[in-house]
């Protein structure tokens, strides 16, 4: 039986604070400034899981990738600022949450793909065009975009110098440990060096099937 979840992506600016609700679980990664998850603390450019309970709070500014049932509202006010929120659909099966960073050099273009699961990504720095589907977006730092993990998708570094992005996405637990979730569009995309670098944060399980 196929499971829906509501997957946002906030702002938390200082000095406000999140905590996470019954059901929820969520990434947090310090933007600028540091991060505190409960007791513990990450540095710029680094982040961690969150659990129900759990407080979030940033002395700059955070983004929170949060996944929550369905019918959830989007918070908004004190700080946090809503970015991008989509519905996505899982199939039967055990999943988890991955939180990972990837960077590119200027010029690079990724081979056409998609993902054996979907996303939320955010432009940390560089410029980015963003070919999901039939949209096509020029994305700046800050940006959000989503990928559900069934449309055919190519990204072009188009800063002159490095781009990096954050992403969180929904994967099979046969992934576990930081396994490849690139679906090449054909062979002859499968031939093309994706020249990316990738940086995993951590995975997270969600509830299994039941």
């Amino acid at each position: 039986m196929a499971r829906r979840y509501r997957l946002t992506a906030y702002d938390i600016g200082a000095p406000a604070t999140c905590r996470l609700e019954r059901g929820n679980i969520a990434f947090a990664f310090a933007q600028a400034g540091e991060v505190a998850i409960g007791d513990r603390r990450f540095a710029e450019g680094d982040g961690g899981f969150a659990r129900p309970g759990d407080l979030v709070a940033s002395s700059g500014c955070a983004w929170l990738f949060e996944l929550a049932p369905e019918g959830s509202v989007i918070r908004q006010g004190d700080g946090l600022s809503p970015v991008l929120s989509r519905i996505v659909t899982l199939p039967e099966g055990d999943f988890m949450l991955r939180a990972d960073r990837v960077g590119s050099g200027a010029g690079v273009r990724t081979p056409a793909h998609r993902h054996r699961g979907p996303g939320i990504r955010r432009l940390l720095t560089g410029l980015l065009l963003a070919d999901v589907g039939d949209q096509l977006d020029r994305v700046g730092p800050g940006q959000a975009w989503f990928e559900s993990g069934h449309e055919t998708v190519i990204g072009t570094n188009i800063s002159g110098a490095e781009n990096v992005f954050v992403r969180l996405m929904l994967l099979p637990t046969t992934l576990t440990g930081g396994e490849s979730s690139f679906i090449p569009a054909n062979p002859e995309e499968a031939a093309k060096p994706r020249a990316v670098r990738l940086h995993l944060f951590g995975e997270c399980l969600l509830a299994p099937t039941v």
